[in-house]
């Protein structure tokens, strides 16, 4: 009886200790009211990342910025080329962006399946995860086998929003992942400093959708 009961008290340890690793993020940027952490996790040599914000402005715009996929090299770090490829509805849809590697790396690219949801409480979820099948490899670039993305957008009012953004991306073969990690807040950071200013500007500021409420 006292075996099984260290067997039980062992075992609810470790998944308290796995909850807390799973959950242990390091802040590696805090500037301009953007947070960023990341963490390390199972199976991926590059580490997770996790960017936490307030933003002024009502959700439509944020929500305007998003689905203008040709615009995105305005705004996300290191992207040279994005593209819409295709709708399937207005909250759902395919892109493909490409990504400056360092020199002398080579270029990464990915097609992204973009999904939107809101719910009653007007709290907006996107995930944004790459197809391998869409569109054939081109030479000279690597394609991103793994990238997974989700976003959390709360509403605070009609005049600020919070966003919570996770990734984690396998870049493939090439740039070693101890560098990407050396600088890994750098890029989200810059990311939605730009993001910030992107929403304010005339194309987005009066954005309306049917099927988003502010």
């Amino acid at each position: 009886m006292k075996c099984c009961s260290l067997i039980l008290v062992s075992v609810c340890l470790f998944l308290q200790f796995s909850a807390k690793s799973q959950e242990d993020w390091s802040l590696k940027k805090d500037k301009n009211s953007i947070k960023v952490f990341t963490r390390k996790t199972k199976n991926f040599k590059v580490d997770e990342i996790k960017v936490e914000c307030e933003f002024d402005g009502r959700v439509s715009q944020l929500v305007a910025v998003l689905l203008d996929v040709n615009k995105h090299y305005e705004w996300v770090y290191k992207t040279t080329k994005s593209q819409f490829l295709k709708k399937i509805t207005d909250t759902d849809i395919f892109f493909y962006t490409e990504i400056q590697a360092p020199w002398p790396f080579e270029n990464r690219d990915l097609i992204v399946h973009m999904k939107m949801l809101q719910n009653s409480n007007k709290i907006i979820t996107i995930e944004a995860n790459n197809v391998n099948d869409f569109m054939p490899d081109k030479k000279h670039i690597v394609r991103v086998r793994y990238s997974r993305a989700n976003w959390i957008i709360t509403p605070l009012n009609n005049k600020k929003f919070k966003i919570e953004y996770r990734v984690q991306i396998d870049p493939g073969d090439g740039v070693p992942a101890w560098i990407l990690n050396l600088f890994i807040a750098n890029g989200p950071y810059d990311t939605f400093l730009k993001l910030k200013e992107q929403i304010q500007r005339p194309p987005y500021l009066n954005a309306k959708f049917s099927f988003i409420a502010d």
